[in-house]
């Protein structure tokens, strides 16, 4: 443990950074963040993921000035992602709104996304009554885990992500009041626009084409593994098991009404493929599976918490909660 001047550093993962003084406020971390920036950037290379605890930090607008202060980048909107969330000030955001009995396996955020998010924030607004930890993993570790038939095979195929978006659906605005799930292509891209929905998939390499009842599709292909800009390490780093409906991921009853739901393949929210179109093994996407819930590294919330991830070192997730639970995140690049 390092011990600086108001503040405990316990070096694990995630590196715990908390005040030493009772009633911290909001201001004391700025300056404290002002006075050891450069420390807190080299920890959150080092380990991939920083903590701040026991500051009152009391809402969106204190955790966006925390953000602001510690100068990781600037911020950007969750445009291109489809987990179901609602916006609450500028680019803050509520972490997603799936059903709360989902376990919500790790992965690094937007990773198919060319111009994917250097760093993700949390904020625990709310603390979770029983459950509802924001899991992590090291993603150095994970690739290291994975088989290497496996890591072959994805890192010399490459990836493809397919999704599905509808514009105005009765049948896809019921399913949503039952349970948030298919977003829209103009809560996806934050745009009623089609001209900047095609901007933006020029911009990240997105191939689209326009459906029957102004459906859109996508299609991205992106490397499985990735290298650190700053740190040169390798990593694991995609969603494929994400774009896989099956009962691994789901649950049988899940996966099944989905199977049902989604007969029509143009409606699909998400496909995955490898690069050359052929299948990835079911069994594959399992180990992947099981090496993440091997890798996940879990810790109780407290409010005021405020959670820093490098975006491609460290992958996060959500375990399963009843009750209360609001956490807030922000995306910077």
């Amino acid at each position: 443990m390092m011990k600086i001047n108001r503040l405990s550093i316990t070096e694990a993962f995630p590196v715990f950074i908390s005040s030493t003084c009772k009633n911290a406020t909001k201001q004391d971390l700025s300056d404290i963040i002002e006075d050891h920036k450069n420390l807190f950037h080299e920890l959150l290379l080092k380990h991939g993921a920083l903590v701040f605890r026991n500051f009152a930090i009391n809402n969106a607008t204190d955790f966006s000035d925390i953000i602001e202060s510690l100068e990781l980048g600037n911020f950007v909107n969750y445009v291109g992602g489809d987990s179901p969330r609602d916006k609450v000030k500028d680019k803050v955001y509520t972490s997603t709104e799936a059903p709360a009995n989902l376990h919500i396996p790790l992965h690094q955020e937007l990773s198919f996304i060319k111009n994917h998010p250097k760093h993700i924030y949390f904020y625990c607004e709310v603390e979770p009554e029983v459950g509802g930890a924001t899991i992590i993993g090291d993603a150095r570790r994970v690739l290291k885990s994975i088989h290497p038939s496996v890591k072959e095979q994805f890192q010399q195929k490459g990836l493809t992500y397919v999704s599905h978006y509808f514009h105005q659906s009765k049948l896809m605005e019921l399913v949503n009041r039952i349970q948030r799930s298919h977003k829209s292509w103009p809560e996806v891209f934050e745009t009623y626009s089609k001209q900047d929905v095609e901007k933006m998939c020029l911009t990240n390499e997105f191939d689209w084409q326009w459906l029957k009842h102004d459906w859109l599709e996508i299609q991205q292909t992106r490397p499985a593994t990735l290298s650190h800009p700053s740190t040169q390490e390798d990593v694991w780093f995609n969603q494929a098991h994400l774009y896989d409906f099956n009962p691994k991921l789901l649950g049988w009853k899940r996966y099944l009404a989905a199977k049902l739901f989604y007969m029509r393949k143009s409606m699909r929210l998400h496909e995955i493929m490898f690069a050359d179109k052929s299948l990835i093994p079911r069994q594959s996407l399992y180990h992947v599976l099981d090496v993440l819930n091997q890798s996940t590294v879990s810790f109780p919330w407290k409010r005021g918490d405020v959670m820093v991830l490098d975006n491609i070192l460290s992958m996060h997730g959500r375990a399963p909660f009843s009750g209360k639970r609001r956490i807030l995140t922000a995306l910077t690049a």
